[in-house]
């Protein structure tokens, strides 16, 4: 310390005191942070963890000058005392408070440009096997160019017992992935840094309309709720891309192996974007955009399949080659009469990752492997995770394209129907890129029918069911009724899919809270002669009937009047033939018998009579039969007894043996 004048003290953080100093040797001023070490033993791995960080030299990387362990007689405390460069502009949190102040938004070019330098800054000191642990606005400088340089490496690193860990959870779990505060103890890798990273991206694009309190807020309930980004972000989308937007999405993915690290964030076109704004060494995107002008060969369509192959390996680098041979297998595989070698979908794919920043290549290569998994047999390496996650990928390179997102759900739609697919789409996040895509484009009816259709074959997954309710996808289902409602396929998924959520209590609760019931009746009043619609609107009802009160009654007369049992019964009445439609139709109306009033309802439309008629009609079907005789008994007023059929979320459990595309 002898070396070093004390001119003042800049604050305390929730691992040391801070203070502004002068070199007594130059007359440079330096920023100084005390760190207080338990004994000599701790100081000394201190202090050897800390000169590692001298190596830390980069432009966006805030300087170290010196390390030293001091004892503080008069505090008598040991502390280990860092070094490091002063920035008179103070950081990024002055700025965002400025922002907030007026109420500005920062422009995006802005933001981009600082979102570039950070991810450049953490790739670099990732690859050094440092991680940050403590990413927040206070430690991210301003320069006098207005660039950033990222700080204060020293305290969490450096001091790397869980005493410490802790004291820095205090300061700053706003900050924090939620897979740090969860665990008994602590775990941290790179992925944890993104979630830091992405929690200053919505603080920079929130600061024109959320104040601090607010923001301190969201940031502390997103650990826990993923909607609460959805709500932010719905703001932010009035301001700024869907591609910022989905990138804050995927940093922010709450479960920890489904975010990106900073390496993969490099694969992102916005994220080489905003590296290009500097001339960032990890910026790749001029190679693709050079050679996308060159002049490309013909295509050799008279040597048929082997021989586009052929030219569009030995193209791999040429965009026009390759948009001109994607075109070529779109044709040959758009009627799915024709199945494609392995060896062209490992083509497609590697194209993909060759061309990702480009949007028409990226749309493309998914119109082939969509119109090829049509009519891929079980065990096809198209249902595997070399193909799903590179699609998965693409939605969230390109969200603010409605083409490629069209193209990439028709794709995981189709592989949703295969249990193992099912698994790997919501191991890799696809469930939480469906219902980005769906959020983003609400409007656009074959996406989301595309949407819907997944999101029902994959909630037989029940680790899936576990994602999709946590995502509040069901929300979502509820908005595409609400808007493609004279829809019959996307009413047909979207009713089974509500079936199937209905096994989550959690979800039995957002029914109950929204419109379901009425969304649902709406569907069944409309497509009142589609059997499918007709079907799973009944099994849909009866879970809801059969879960909560409150929708057996939302069911009978909904808030906007309409009238629930005369619908079932009309609909019953135009399919007496389909068993199972008339054996979920006998479910739901034994679940609104239940309920007296109701039941008074239902005698008052004669459905003692109807179901009489279609007991005789499906004599011969057991299941119907048991389901209709222990509707009848409850109608009439008599006990039910153990001929009670299934109940419907248990029925809901076996979806996949009538799951249909």
């Amino acid at each position: 310390m002898e070396n070093f004048k004390v001119l003042q003290k800049l604050g305390r953080g929730s691992q040391g005191s801070v203070f502004l100093v002068q070199d007594k040797r130059d007359d440079v001023k330096y920023v100084l942070k005390k760190v207080e070490c338990t004994d000599e033993t701790q100081a000394n791995k201190a202090f050897k963890e800390a000169n590692a960080l001298q190596t830390l030299q980069h432009p966006y990387v805030c300087g170290y000058k010196e390390f030293f362990v001091n004892w503080d007689r008069e505090e008598s405390a040991m502390y280990v005392c860092i070094i490091m460069e002063y920035y008179k502009l103070g950081d990024m949190d002055r700025v965002l408070k400025q922002k907030r102040r007026s109420k500005e938004h920062i422009e995006e070019l802005l933001l981009k440009k600082w979102l570039g330098q950070m991810v450049e800054a953490l790739c670099f000191v990732h690859d050094r096997k440092v991680i940050h642990r403590d990413l927040k606005p206070s430690n991210i400088f301003m320069k006098d160019d207005l660039s950033i340089s990222i700080g204060d490496f020293g305290v969490a690193t450096v001091m790397g017992d869980i005493r410490t860990m802790t004291r820095t959870a205090v300061g700053t779990m706003n900050w924090m992935a939620p897979e740090i505060l969860e665990a008994t103890s602590p775990q941290y890798d790179e992925r944890s840094d993104v979630w830091s990273l992405g929690c200053i991206i919505l603080e920079m694009a929130t600061c024109g309309f959320m104040d601090q309190a607010e923001m301190s807020t969201i940031l502390f309930q997103l650990k826990g709720s993923p909607q609460i980004v959805e709500d932010v972000l719905e703001n932010v989308s009035k301001h700024y891309s869907a591609d910022l937007c989905q990138l804050i999405r995927v940093m922010l993915r709450r479960a920890f192996h489904q975010r990106p690290t900073c390496k993969d964030l490099l694969l992102y076109p916005y994220v080489q974007e905003c590296l290009g704004l500097t001339n960032s060494p990890l910026f790749k995107g001029a190679k693709d955009s050079g050679e996308k002008s060159n002049a490309a060969k013909p295509l050799p369509t008279a040597e048929g399949v082997s021989g586009v192959l052929k030219y569009m390996k030995q193209n791999i680098s040429v965009h026009e080659c390759q948009t001109q041979s994607l075109q070529y297998f779109v044709e040959q595989t758009k009627n799915h009469d024709q199945a494609l070698k392995d060896d062209v979908k490992k083509a497609v794919m590697d194209t993909m990752k060759v061309h990702m920043t480009s949007v028409e290549i990226q749309t493309l290569a998914c119109h082939v492997l969509g119109n090829a998994a049509v009519i891929a047999s079980e065990g096809d390496i198209l249902f595997s995770k070399q193909f799903i996650s590179p699609v998965c990928l693409a939605m969230r390179s390109h969200a603010g394209s409605p083409e490629l997102q069209c193209a990439a759900t028709a794709f995981l739609m189709t592989l949703s129907s295969d249990e193992e697919a099912a698994e790997v789409i919501g191991a890799e996040g696809g469930i939480q890129d469906i219902l980005a895509a769906m959020r983003t484009f609400p409007k656009e009816l074959e996406l989301v029918s595309n949407c819907c259709i997944a999101l029902w074959s994959l909630s037989v997954v029940e680790k899936n069911t576990q994602i999709i309710t946590e995502e509040r996808g069901l929300q979502d289902i509820l908005i595409a009724l609400d808007n493609h409602g004279q829809c019959k396929d996307l009413c047909e998924a979207a009713c089974s899919a509500l079936w199937s959520l209905s096994m989550e209590d959690q979800n039995i609760n957002y029914m109950a809270d929204g419109n379901a019931a009425e969304l649902v009746l709406q569907s069944l009043k409309t497509h009142i002669m589609e059997v499918g619609v007709v079907k799973y609107a009944f099994a849909a009802l009866s879970s809801m009937a059969e879960s909560e009160e409150i929708l057996a009654f939302q069911i009978a007369n909904t808030d906007s009047g309409l009238q629930g049992i005369p619908i079932i019964m009309e609909a019953l009445k135009k399919h007496p033939d389909n068993s199972e439609l008339v054996e979920n139709a006998a479910t739901l109306l034994m679940e609104l018998a239940n309920y007296p009033d109701i039941c008074a309802e239902l005698l008052s439309q004669k459905v003692v009579e109807t179901m009489t008629n279609l007991k005789v009609q499906h004599i011969s079907n057991e299941d119907v039969s048991v389901a209709l005789n222990s509707a009848l008994v409850i109608i009439s007023g008599g006990k039910l007894g153990q001929s009670r059929p299934i109940s419907s979320r248990a029925r809901a459990g076996s979806a996949s043996v009538i799951r249909k595309h």
